[in-house]
């Protein structure tokens, strides 16, 4: 009868260890992954002078109306064209904002581009890629404040190894896309 009972015994204690150990497992810990995914951006364009500020992803999911802020905000100048960014670039951007400490505003110099404004950038000469990635929407040409030295934005990008990454010192912009790795 002793033995029943220690076998009782045991059988109740690991039911409730485990009732136990479930009931810590299901329990959401508000400290850690969903707040943690919440990723905020400081995006403005010089040529509109018009600015996002805020989150674009909260509680693990993109914002909607966030994103059709970015999308207009990223649009081609030229014809005023509207196309998706794609979350990857933000979170790329998101990604450089952190490994960087940068508090300030990242400048969009160009964000998506047309096919049609692509085309004519190619015939004036300008370096464009003709099959660019901005015309996809997941490529941008971005400038930094003085927080942030170019070269050092630049060194950083390129050990992220989350795509392509192009240096303009002269026009004082990186280009970061999120096609395959590689650098000029």
């Amino acid at each position: 009868m002793t033995h029943a009972r220690v076998s009782y015994s045991r059988r109740t204690f690991l039911f409730s260890s485990a009732a136990a150990a479930t009931a810590l497992v299901v329990r959401p810990d508000e400290s850690s992954a969903a707040v943690a995914a919440t990723r905020t951006l400081t995006l403005h364009t010089r040529w509109s002078d018009e600015s996002f500020v805020g989150p674009y992803l909260q509680q693990g999911r993109y914002l909607s109306t966030a994103l059709d802020e970015i999308d207009h905000l990223f649009r081609d100048r030229h014809c005023e064209g509207i196309h998706r960014i794609d979350v990857r670039l933000l979170d790329l951007l998101f990604a450089l904002k952190q490994r960087t400490n940068y508090a300030g505003s990242f400048e969009v110099v160009c964000g998506y581009r047309s096919l049609a404004t692509n085309r004519m950038l190619l015939k004036r000469g300008e370096h464009v890629a003709k099959d660019s990635l901005h015309i996809k929407g997941e490529a941008v040409d971005v400038r930094f404040d003085e927080e942030l030295p170019l070269a050092q934005a630049h060194q950083i990008a390129l050990d992220m190894q989350l795509g392509g990454v192009g240096y303009y010192p002269h026009q004082n912009f990186i280009h970061l896309d999120v096609g395959p790795v590689r650098a000029w």
